[in-house]
């Protein structure tokens, strides 16, 4: 059996790593240089959905209840303020959003993106990463305040 010292382990081990770093770091910078003219899915890619889809039952869209737009807005200002993302990975394109209910709470999702994978400056499926953070908020329906606000991976 052939022993590898350790020392060897770690310095491959950082240089995956640094490759994997480089990776996103080449796909954010692809991301941000996007124009935005469209609505992307997972891997920054144009969905391309008709434009009265949300008509048919098995629709990628649906209507939305009103009411979740009041909690929308409260759950849309908190997560414009967070201190912990780029005014950059606020942007909502960089997000699908999803809107839910309990008894209590409204609920709304800011589901992240996930990164496409680069092969050859062009997007090839995803990688396991998103630019923005995804994060979940309830929303008390009596009072239209924040009960919950989750980062979630």
């Amino acid at each position: 059996m052939r022993v590898v010292p350790w020392c060897f382990l770690l310095i491959m081990s950082c240089n995956h790593v640094m490759a994997q770093q480089e990776d996103v770091l080449r796909s954010i910078e692809y991301v941000s240089s996007l124009s935005g003219g469209c609505t992307y899915t997972d891997g920054y890619v144009c969905a391309k959905l008709p434009e009265d889809d949300f008509l048919t039952a098995d629709s990628e869209r649906r209507l939305v209840p009103g009411a979740y737009f009041e909690a929308w807005e409260v759950a849309r200002r908190d997560f414009a303020s967070l201190d912990d993302l780029t005014s950059q990975q606020k942007e909502l394109k960089h997000y699908r959003i999803g809107f839910t209910e309990n008894d209590r709470h409204y609920i709304v999702l800011f589901r992240a993106l996930l990164l496409p994978r680069l092969v050859n400056g062009k997007p090839q499926g995803v990688m396991q990463v998103t630019y923005g953070q995804s994060t979940r908020y309830r929303i008390d329906k009596n009072t239209l305040a924040i009960s919950d606000r989750k980062f979630l991976k």
